[in-house]
């Protein structure tokens, strides 16, 4: 069951020296794509909410900061540079890792085939599915 937050704990505004924080609570179901990689990231690797984090800024966080209009175009370029860097070096450490090299050309972008989250449980993740992933990602990110 989500947790709820008490609306009397909840300040509404900050003192001074506090920032105002957002909470982000995400429950996918376990067996799940989502859930397999959230798990693995909390229970399985050093500082897996970080990661998390950082994953989702190397992503989005150009987009969000155009949008809170608040920036420079030089700024918004150079934050879409850093993120692509920060992209480019995970597309590295999956080729190394599993031994794919870099297409000699660009190719169209496979379709990808969805896997059956039941056929893809092992024994590892099944253990995961048992632990209680509500307490250990539904900190402040």
């Amino acid at each position: 069951m989500p947790r709820r937050q008490d609306p009397s704990s909840t300040p509404t505004t900050t003192a001074a020296g506090n920032k105002a924080r957002v909470r982000f609570t995400f429950e996918p179901d376990r067996s799940s794509p989502n859930g397999v990689t959230y798990s693995w990231l909390i229970h399985r690797t050093y500082r897996g909410k970080t990661k998390a984090a950082d994953a989702v800024r190397a992503f989005w966080l150009p987009f969000a900061y155009q949008d809170a209009n608040n920036h420079s175009e030089s700024e918004l370029k150079d934050l879409a540079q850093q993120s692509i860097w920060r992209m480019e070096e995970q597309i590295q450490h999956l080729r190394e890792t599993f031994g794919l090299k870099v297409p000699l050309r660009r190719t169209e972008p496979a379709e990808v085939t969805e896997i059956d989250p039941l056929a893809a449980l092992t024994e590892e993740t099944s253990r995961l599915n048992q632990m209680d992933l509500l307490d250990d990602f539904s900190d402040v990110l």
